[in-house]
């Protein structure tokens, strides 16, 4: 079985807490307990809608019915993970990451050459990361990696992963001095990353999907941090501008405020 169903609108963060409800809803209330002609493009509709809890109840319709393949458990494991910023409770983010990356975990077990599996797979360590201790949480971030680059090499299409990528290179080149010792410790050495590297991984991002609002904020913070004003300035402002597409746009839009103002006065050309 080939993954050739499209992304949908799941912006990876490492460095962000990785932030409706109209229409659908007679859909999801006129099949009430029954699952007869519900479909993945129905809760896919929800999905681009950002109706996380009623795409959830769509996709977990479909696995009631008996439904396991990669490409439903890949999708359930997203939506936990998007349930995720507007949850107030600690302890239930952290059980919602968890339950997303045991569903990560089965849909790469289900289909070990599906691409958005795998991406999932990073996804859902790199929202678990967070409620971790700073060692689990490096820990985690050689498995988002890893398993970042593997949904590349099975489809190298995917701007999610090349974000990824990106961002996990500026979040490794910009550690502390502290993170930067544990790193050292998890990894057997600091790994190889760079904010060049980000940058290569995020313009082709930005290439792929150039309405993508993550990926012209987290370029523009690369810029930022190279000293890079203008260009810095120029994809936070494309960012700034671009609609919101995904539950992680309006965080991904705060921070590129902050770092605007960071930035000196632009100069003319």
């Amino acid at each position: 079985m080939q993954c050739v169903s499209k992304m949908k609108s799941w912006d990876i963060l490492l460095t962000v807490a990785i932030a409706g409800s109209i229409g659908f809803g007679s859909l999801l209330h006129a099949q009430s307990g029954a699952t007869a002609g519900l479909t993945l493009e129905q809760g896919d509709a929800l999905e681009e809608k950002m109706l996380t809890q009623e795409a959830l109840k769509a996709y977990l319709q479909l696995e009631t019915a008996g439904r396991k393949d990669a490409e439903l458990l890949y999708r359930i494991a997203m939506e936990y993970s998007q349930l995720i910023p507007d949850t107030v409770s600690r302890s239930e983010k952290q059980r919602l990451g968890e339950v997303a990356l045991s569903y990560s975990k089965q849909a790469v077990a289900a289909d070990g050459n599906c691409a958005r599996a795998y991406l999932s797979l990073s996804v859902s360590y790199g929202r678990l990361a967070f409620f971790q201790d700073n060692q689990t949480k490096l820990t985690y971030s050689r498995l988002v990696r890893a398993n970042a680059e593997t949904a590349l090499r099975l489809d190298p299409k995917l701007d999610y992963a090349y974000y990824i990528l990106g961002a996990w290179n500026f979040e490794i080149a910009n550690l502390d001095f502290l993170r930067r010792g544990l790193a050292a410790v998890i990894y057997g050495g600091l790994p190889e990353a760079s904010n060049e590297k980000a940058v290569e991984y995020l313009q082709k991002a930005v290439a792929l999907a150039p309405q993508r609002v993550s990926h012209h904020i987290e370029l523009g913070r690369t810029y930022a941090a190279m000293g890079k004003h203008n260009l810095a300035r120029d994809e936070l402002e494309l960012g700034l501008a671009l609609s919101i597409r995904a539950i992680d746009d309006l965080e991904m839009k705060r921070l590129g405020r902050e770092t605007l103002k960071t930035l000196p006065r632009k100069r003319p050309n």
